[in-house]
């Protein structure tokens, strides 16, 4: 056993040794192919689009077609969404919420005045007497759709930016998983070298929460991971950095009057640019956790289970 207690890593030193970036070389070769894919397949369905019925048989036959199509458009999805919402207003309809692209969609599939006055809008709104003074042309000239428009847009750097867009969700979702095989995969190295039993992805009672990792066990838990990496910014970030600090008032008071040789510890492993711009959430998971960790310093972790365990 390591006599001596490892020290956590200063805010300051976590921010100057951060990855912020993650590259997985096969996980980049391999959105590339699907990329390159989905550049020659929309390139074949989107001439079909010029006329009424195709633009209606490529809705049906797509569930990111109206993503791809404002976006081809250059109509933003948020003002598409007001437009949409003006429509329904107009109709009669009492809003409460506005409609996702999705929830367009199964209207327009469901309903074909739907599928008609969206298809209207696309290809020709431009044109449309009813819209012409309740939409300021800066945003209706967008809506037009005929050969020339999509001759103009359909050029590998648009569709490649299209797709892109379409893909970054869950780019970010297998990114995330890869850094979590990643560091879990050192981590387990270590515990096999030294005999420690591991367990991932299990909730623990005690704490109200699901764990990436704890080491050796759930009934004697001694070491207690989460792994988190982003390179945006949103409000999930507050709600972990929240769930790490409710989690920590609960190891305070399940550690009470134990030893080191006794007590559970708190590991956070963390790192992308979405963290390093959110210094305010990191900071409440950094005071909220025995050890906060990154990429760089993930075999720190080595130190730390031979002084525990």
């Amino acid at each position: 056993m390591n006599t001596n207690k490892p020290l956590p890593m200063s805010l300051e030193s976590f921010m100057k040794t951060a990855a912020m970036f993650y590259i997985d070389e096969e996980l980049e070769f391999n959105f590339e192919k699907e990329v390159n894919n989905s550049i020659k397949k929309i390139k074949t369905e989107l001439f079909q689009i010029t006329t009424k019925e195709g633009l209606e048989n490529y809705i049906r036959s797509e569930e990111d077609s109206l993503d791809r199509i404002i976006s081809l458009l250059n109509i933003s999805e948020e003002k598409f969404k007001r437009i949409i919402t003006m429509i329904r207003i107009r109709k009669g309809f009492v809003v409460t919420t506005e409609w996702t692209l999705t929830t367009l969609r199964k209207q327009m599939l469901e309903y074909p005045d739907w599928m008609t006055i969206v298809t209207n809008l696309l290809m020709k709104g431009s044109s449309l007497p009813e819209y012409q003074n309740v939409i300021p042309n800066f945003y209706l000239d967008n809506f037009s759709i005929d050969a020339t428009t999509i001759g103009r847009l359909l050029n590998d750097d648009d569709l490649r930016r299209l797709v892109k867009k379409g893909l970054d969700g869950r780019y970010s979702n297998k990114i995330g998983d890869s850094v979590f095989k990643n560091v879990t995969s050192r981590i387990k190295e270590k515990c096999d070298k030294v005999g420690l039993t591991y367990i991932e992805k299990v909730e623990l009672p005690q704490f109200g929460k699901k764990f990436g990792m704890v080491i050796p066990d759930i009934k004697h838990p001694r070491i207690l991971i989460d792994v988190i990496y982003g390179i945006t910014t949103s409000s999930t970030q507050t709600r972990f950095a929240n769930t790490v600090e409710n989690t920590y008032l609960k190891l305070r008071d399940y550690n009470a009057g134990k030893t080191d040789n006794e007590k559970t510890i708190y590991i956070n492993i963390v790192d992308g640019a979405g963290w390093i711009a959110r210094q305010s959430d990191l900071k409440v998971i950094h005071q909220s956790s025995d050890y906060l960790v990154n990429l760089n310093s993930v075999e720190s972790i080595n130190d730390i289970i031979d002084y525990y365990l």
